[in-house]
């Protein structure tokens, strides 16, 4: 720990030394100051960007703290010549005076400047910067590129900030990759093969057609490839070994043409590493599987299928073998008409050994439950994406989008849980349980638009469907006891899950033109759904015996109408919308083929947007949304599951829907000639008839749990995250600050109670702006939560987490690559009982070789100090929780990786030929 401070706290040191400052003034050849031009110090060896300012509305610059040495400057402007000049640093009175740029020639075809690095240049509302302009590592990927890139931050996970605004969509040469997860193209994509990145606000579909402005904004990011690898296939291999026998492989290949984008992708390993950032795999590993395991959540939705372990940065539990492959293709005839897929095949294996303690309150005493589950879950999945972009002409386009899944999954556990009341033994359970299942589901949306009265009036059309299929069969055996009659049991039971699900919906509208900025948007949107849930249980192995009370077959359905009218007004800087719509609808509930419950729906939910962009990079934004949520199957069904004996389930077919209201507040600002963001947010949200527990405990210390309606649940979520540079220091400072409170009711033994949840939490972390040799970036976390429950007020509680972080990366040459990093979590003992420190320390060294660094060795060794272990602590409900699983420990691995390009080195410098 000594070395890594020791290292941060001389690199910081060091930068401090740079004092000299560089001012001046750029204007046109006719006297007019040039607003945005980027005033960039290169270096004159290979033209990497050293320092860099833009110019403010009366063409000055200021450029601070830089370091003695020589210079080559660099002035830019789009349409004009660009100004360069040797520098040595310090320059007299630190003023160059005047610069004058000339405008462009208009016949370009005479000059071709070959190797020019502009790092930076601003288009309007996209900001384009040029990748050959910062140094990499040989073998660094687009991550890497974005990383040094100012006004872009990356996070610990691969999470993607531009100008203080997360990043939505990511796309190569303009079309789709691997589906909407940018993390896909980011950890995958070579950063040697990406000429310019451009950042920009990008619309809707519908907005960049009919030009009517809908408010949708996404941040956008486009890599824009080098033409070299538009004409010949890349990529690379990568295998590895270590100790404990792990091991890694890794294959990524691309092609690239004006119309054509094919990426292949292969990943295998057992290192708790998954490939892709991929949210839509599944695993088929929820619902009955949390019931058998006890406890309960506050997560009311039950469901047979979770989502696939991914890989976001965070600890992963368990031990994972893991592999997966996929391919993307597009074919772009023109921007406007594409069609794209892509497939992603995964298959993981996790062997899980995990410990939970719960502390239980009700109104008059407590309770003490302790569980250990040895889990082995093996899942497979199958997901193709497709779309489809048409331009039939200009006044009618058509978007096309869906998805298709197919997946598998086996689950062995076993379980034992001890529930304690006053330290003495209630009861127990040990649960062996085997669960298959598969499932089939997929879903497609189209659009039409077509303009009339020239543009005046735009008529929208469009559907979706939703289908899933799956069967989901369990086999458990449960031993029980009781202590205080000293009762024993064990039950063998089977209970078969195939559950159906299909909606559809339809819409039509049309946005009339009333007058220069006023739009109004009639519009029509109906549907149907259809859940259903076919059970068979029974005693025994064999499925002979079978228990038809608790066998049900049960369908719910609704139908819906919902009529909107919506005003809108859109300006260059402002927009406003205001809209009323009405949803009515019938919800019907079936049992076994009889009618259990219907109920006709009707209610009133108005929305409201507005934004006004108050400057370059600032903007405030208000949202107001209402939307209704109807209970699903498992909600519903009043038939008992009791699949664990100490912890039954019924649903409630009495439920009615929630009705939930969202209020957004953001205000961004973003200083491009500072670099520093502010992004401040609130967001509230009220439901009414909010879908909660109702528990009943036993005197056994079983459970009884059904759902009910309450009258009210509140959430509010405030946060600000603030990033500037501290120039004269040479780094980068983030903060982040968060606050966050819930107020819910439960019920609980027939009585109410209301728990308020209130969290804290403050973040910093520093990071040096020059990395050319070093990259150090170090930061810290605190977190207060506070839990407050009516049941029993002297059982309110207060738990505290703080944890630090440290990475450092030294790269002496163009040869040698090394990276140490540290993370150190600790866990007070306030309201449980003990604290716990858990510290990681990794740490890996590269080495590139043969002809154009095609080669790389790599030595990487992980938690050195073997004290790897994975721990989450939270209060909900009416419970205290802590749960602590296994992870992978200590190994050290060599791996080697091929680059199958044959492209040499870009040439260093800048060189300036002439046509005559």
């Amino acid at each position: 720990m000594r070395i890594l401070f020791t290292a941060i706290f001389l690199s910081v040191a060091w930068s401090c030394f740079a004092q000299n400052s560089l001012r001046g003034h750029v204007f046109s050849s006719d006297g007019s100051p040039l607003l945005y031009s980027s005033v960039v110090l290169l270096n004159p060896t290979d033209s990497t960007m050293q320092a860099f300012g833009i110019t403010a509305k009366d063409g000055n610059f200021d450029i601070k703290n830089i370091k003695t040495g020589d210079y080559l400057l660099q002035v830019s402007f789009l349409g004009y010549e660009t100004y360069y000049r040797q520098l040595a640093i310090p320059v007299s009175d630190n003023d160059l005076g005047t610069l004058v740029l000339k405008e462009k020639p208009q016949n370009v075809d005479e000059v071709n400047v070959v190797g020019e690095y502009i790092p930076l240049r601003i288009k309007k509302d996209t900001v384009e910067y040029n990748a050959a302009a910062f140094k990499l590592k040989s073998d660094a990927v687009t991550e890497d590129l974005l990383k040094k890139l100012p006004g872009i931050e990356v996070d610990r996970a691969g999470n993607i900030k531009a100008m203080g605004e997360d990043v939505k969509k990511l796309f190569v040469d303009g079309k789709e990759f691997f589906g909407n997860d940018p993390k896909v193209a980011t950890k995958n994509v070579p950063a040697n093969a990406v000429d310019k990145v451009q950042v920009y606000n990008r619309k809707s579909e519908e907005a960049m057609f009919t030009g009517i402005d809908d408010g949708s904004r996404d941040k956008a990011i486009n890599l824009q490839l080098k033409e070299d690898k538009k004409s010949a296939l890349f990529g690379d291999l990568t295998a590895g070994g270590g100790t404990g026998e792990h091991w890694q492989g890794n294959a990524k290949a691309y092609r690239f043409t004006d119309k054509i984008q094919v990426a292949a992708l292969g990943n295998a390993n057992n290192i708790n590493q998954f490939g892709f950032s991929f949210s839509d795999y599944l695993n088929f590993s929820g619902g009955v599987g949390n019931m058998i395991h006890g406890g309960g959540s506050a997560q009311i939705r039950i469901t047979s299928d979770g989502s696939f372990p991914i890989n976001f940065g965070q600890p992963v539990s368990g031990l994972n073998v893991a592999k997966a492959g996929g391919a993307n293709f597009s074919y772009s005839k023109n921007p406007n008409n594409r069609v794209f897929m892509s497939y992603l095949g995964s298959g993981a294996k996790k062997e899980l050994d995990e410990t939970t303690k719960t502390w239980n309150y009700l109104q008059n005493n407590e309770f003490f439950q302790n569980q250990k589950v040895n889990e082995t879950d093996i899942n497979n999945a199958h997901n193709f994406n497709f779309g489809l972009r048409s331009r039939i002409d200009s006044t009618q386009n058509i978007v096309v989008d869906g998805t298709f899944t197919l997946g598998n999954g086996e689950n062995r556990n076993r379980t034992f849980s001890q529930s304690f009341s006053n330290s003495k033994l209630i009861n127990q359970l040990e649960n062996f349980s085997t669960r298959n299942s598969d499932r089939i589901s997929g879903n497609a949306n189209a659009t039409y638009l077509k303009k009339l009265k020239q543009g005046k009036s735009v008529f929208n059309s469009g559907g979706n469907v939703n289908f899933s299929t799956g069967l989901a069969e369990n086999l458990v055996t449960s031993g029980i006891g009781f202590f205080e009659g000293n009762i024993s049991e064990v039950i063998s039971k089977f209970q078969d899950n195939s559950t159906d699900n299909v909606s559809f919906a339809v819409n039509a509208s049309v946005t009339q033109k009333i007058s220069r900025l006023w739009y109004i948007i009639p519009e029509i949107r109906g549907g149907a759904s259809m859940e259903g849930l076919e059970r068979k249980q029974g005693t025994g192995f064999d499925r002979s015996d079978l228990d038809v009370l608790l066998s049900p077959d049960f369908l719910k359905t609704y139908t819906w109408f919902r009529p909107k009218l919506e005003l809108k007004k859109t300006t260059q800087k402002a927009g406003f919308s205001v809209a009323v719509q009405m949803e009515t609808g019938k919800f019907e509930n079936s049992l076994n083929n009889q009618t259990e419950s219907n109920s006709d729906i009707s209610v009133f939910l108005p929305s409201l947007w507005y934004e006004y962009e108050i400057g370059t990079g600032k903007r405030v934004m208000v949202r107001y949304n209402s939307s209704v949520n109807l209970p699903n199957v498992t909600q519903l069904l009043p038939v008992v599951n009791n699949l664990n004996p100490l912890s039954l389930y019924y649903g409630n077919p009495g439920l009615k829907p929630e009705k939930a209201n969202n209020v957004n507040l953001h205000w961004i600002h973003f200083d491009q000639f500072s670099f520093t963001s502010v992004m401040a947010a609130l967001n509230g949200t009220y439901t009414r008839d909010k879908i909660n527990w109702d528990r009943t405990i036993n005197p056994g210390l079983t459970m009884v749990n059904t759902l009910a309606n309450v009258d009210a649940d509140y959430n509010l979520k405030g946060n600000i995250d603030f990033s500037t540079p501290l120039r004269r220091l040479g780094v980068k400072i983030n903060l982040d600050l968060e606050e966050t409170w819930n107020r819910g009711t439960s019920l609980i033994n027939a009585g109410e109670n209301v728990y308020t949840n209130q969290s804290h939490r403050a973040s910093i972390s520093v990071d040096n702006r020059k990395k050319e040799k070093w990259d150090v970036n170090t930061g810290v976390e605190a977190r207060l939560t506070t839990s407050e429950y009516s049941v029993q007020k002297s059982l309110n509680n207060t738990y505290f987490d703080l944890s630090w972080f440290g990475e450092i990366r030294f790269t002496p040459n163009d040869k040698w690559n090394m990276e140490v990093n540290a993370d150190v979590a600790r866990y007070t003992d306030k309201s449980f009982g003990e604290s716990v420190d858990i510290p990681l320390l990794g740490a890996e060294i590269s080495r590139y070789f043969l002809k154009n660094k095609r080669g790389t060795l790599t030595l990487r060794g992980f938690d050195l100090l073997n004290r790897n272990k994975i721990m989450q602590r939270f209060s909900e409900l009416n419970y205290l929780r802590e749960i602590r699983s296994n992870s992978i420990g200590r190994y050290v691995m060599l791996s080697f990786t091929y680059r199958l390009n044959k492209f040499g080195e870009a040439p260093g410098g800048i060189d300036i030929k002439m046509k005559r």
